[in-house]
Order: C-alpha cells, then sequence, then structure tokens
C-alpha cells in the first residue's frame, strides 16, 4: 500500500448561490519518495485538493472520501483531532506566495522556533539549533543572521527557502508544493526546485508539485494528473503522458506550448481552446470539456467515466488513441 491512498474525494463550497463542486471524485496515490505533479489551468481545482490532503480547507468547505488511507492509516474513520494531529505529523505544505505566508511584524527565527515547539517541543536552545540547522539544510547562508531578521529583509527566494524550512520542521512523509516557483524568476525557480529533489532523495519523502508549467514536470515528476473543472481527467507517467497524451485537454495543453526546437513561421498562432474554463458555479452538461472540445459529439452530453487505458487513467468517450 502506498503512503497516501485517496479515492473519491469530493469537495464542495457552501455559498450565498448555492453549493460549487471544487473537486469532484479524485483519486490520487502516492508512494514514499516518489515524485508526482498536478496540473490545471487556474479554477481546475488542483490547490483546492492540495488542500483537502492537508487538511487545511475552510469552514464553508465539506469533504468526502471513500478512501483517505495515509501510512496505513484510514482518516475516514477518525475524528476531527486525530485526524489533524496525522495530518499535521505526516504531511506539509508550501505555497506559492512566500512573503505573504510568513508574519511580516515576527522574525524568521520566532516563526521557525514556534513551528519546531508545536512539532517537537524542546528546549529554548535545542529549537535555536534545530532552527539553524533547517535553514542551513535549505541553502540560506549566514543563518545565524537570518534568524534574526524580518521577511521583508529577505528575497522573495529566501523566505522561499524559509518556507520549505518550516515545512521540513515536522519530517514530512509528504511534501505538497502548490506553484512554488511562480512569484520568482527563472534563475531562482530553477534553484528551488533543485532543492526540493534534493530534499525528496535525502529524506525519501514524497513530493507533489502543484502547477500549470509542463516543462517544470517533464523535469522533476514520475507521473502526472491533469485537471479540469474540479475532475481528474488523465494521469499516467511522465514520459507517456506527455509523449501521447489521450485526453483531448491534455493534448490542447501541450498545443498551446512553444516548443524548443521547434520552428514556428512568423505570425503563427499558438493551438488554443475556443471559449474559457466553465465557472464551478455553472458547469456544462455531460463532460465538462464537451463545449470547447474539438473531438466532441452528442455522446457528450452523458458525463464520461474515469477509465483505465494502456496504463493510464482517462476520463473521455473518445480518447485520442484506438482501443485493443
Amino acid at each position: 500500500m502506498g503512503l497516501l491512498q485517496v479515492e473519491n474525494l469530493s469537495v464542495n463550497f457552501k455559498t450565498d448561490s448555492g453549493i460549487i463542486p471544487a473537486v469532484d471524485n479524485a483519486k490520487i496515490s502516492i508512494n514514499a519518495g516518489q515524485v508526482q505533479g498536478v496540473i490545471g489551468e487556474s479554477g481546475s481545482g488542483k490547490s483546492v485538493m492540495a488542500l483537502a490532503i492537508a487538511g487545511l480547507l475552510s469552514p464553508a468547505a465539506t469533504m468526502r472520501a471513500d478512501l483517505f488511507n495515509l501510512d496505513g492509516h484510514d482518516l475516514t474513520r477518525m475524528g476531527a483531532a486525530e485526524r489533524q494531529k496525522l495530518i499535521s505529523s505526516n504531511i506539509s505544505i508550501i505555497f506559492q506566495e512566500p512573503t505573504s505566508s510568513l508574519n511580516p511584524s515576527l522574525t524568521i527565527g520566532y516563526q521557525l522556533d514556534e513551528t519546531i515547539r508545536f512539532h517537537d517541543g524542546g528546549t529554548r536552545k535545542e529549537r535555536y539549533e534545530k532552527s539553524l540547522e533547517l535553514l542551513n539544510q535549505v541553502g540560506i547562508l549566514d543563518a545565524k543572521r537570518r534568524y534574526k531578521e524580518y521577511p521583508h529583509q529577505l528575497s522573495g527566494g529566501l523566505n522561499q527557502r524559509v518556507m520549505i524550512a518550516m515545512a521540513l520542521a515536522c519530517q514530512p512523509k509528504l511534501l505538497i508544493a502548490d506553484e512554488p516557483t511562480t512569484a520568482l524568476d527563472v534563475t531562482v525557480q530553477s534553484q528551488i526546485l533543485d532543492l526540493l529533489l534534493k530534499l525528496n532523495e535525502e529524506h525519501h519523502m514524497a513530493l507533489m508539485l502543484i502547477t500549470h508549467d509542463f516543462s517544470i514536470l517533464s523535469e522533476t515528476t514520475d507521473k502526472v494528473y491533469v485537471m479540469y473543472g474540479g475532475q481528474i481527467v488523465e494521469s499516467g507517467r511522465t514520459y507517456n503522458l506527455l509523449s501521447q497524451p489521450y485526453h483531448p485537454y491534455t493534448k490542447a495543453l501541450l498545443d498551446s506550448v512553444p516548443h524548443y526546437g521547434m520552428h514556428y513561421k512568423k505570425g503563427r498562432r499558438l493551438f488554443n481552446l475556443k471559449g474559457s474554463t466553465p465557472s464551478l458555479d455553472h458547469l456544462p452538461v455531460g463532460c465538462y470539456l464537451g463545449p470547447r472540445c474539438p473531438y466532441a459529439n452528442k455522446k457528450c452530453v452523458q458525463p464520461p467515466e474515469l477509465r483505465s487505458l494502456k496504463g493510464r487513467k482517462v476520463r473521455c468517450h473518445f480518447p485520442l488513441i484506438e482501443e485493443d
């Protein structure tokens, strides 16, 4: 059994205009030490799914899952306090805006100390030494000086390293990185990704990378989940999925990105799907991609099931491959 197994995970938000389905029957499985990716446009449900796994949903959200197994423990059979304790001891998450995730009125050291005190306790001296150890571990030079500084005194890249250090304080078995490089320049992006992969290898820590950038996934992940309209529409091994997408949405995402080494005629436009991503409170009937899909026909007014197809999971009536 893997480190994390989640089946038929659904998350709904109660609003004044009704119930909004943010995640619809998602199925995720990740093994210890594995690196997986989740990709989709804004509003696809990928961040909400991450928050659900990390136990950080807002009170307005309701979550349901047929199976939620973490490190051999069935969370669906636990009370809220017991479930949250297990999750916080095994799963950490970092976000795309490190500066807004840190308290600007508290020093880096205070915030690290607070995190360590919550998870491990220990004396003030022990927590101080562990804080410096964590800062050194994530590549922050002159850790003693940085420990005393405030977030505004650090660059975006250094603040993200601080967030990673805080995430490591509980020695997580799974680290979820939600768009961890979006707010950083290209050089710093590469450094942060290299750091995450280094920590993944050194600690045998599973890593879930959430992004909208296929180039990040192609270089780092073993498996990819593609999300659209709150649903996982395709999943499979990264190389196979990028080489031959089975779902029209996956193909559209790949076709919309310029590929290195390919010649593009002047004036040629990159591919784009007609229309726009549907609002989660006004989802189309049947297949959510149907109104935008170039392959859709009458059958697409029926909701497609997520099915197995040649080592892949695909939610489509007309996958882009012939079935055996």
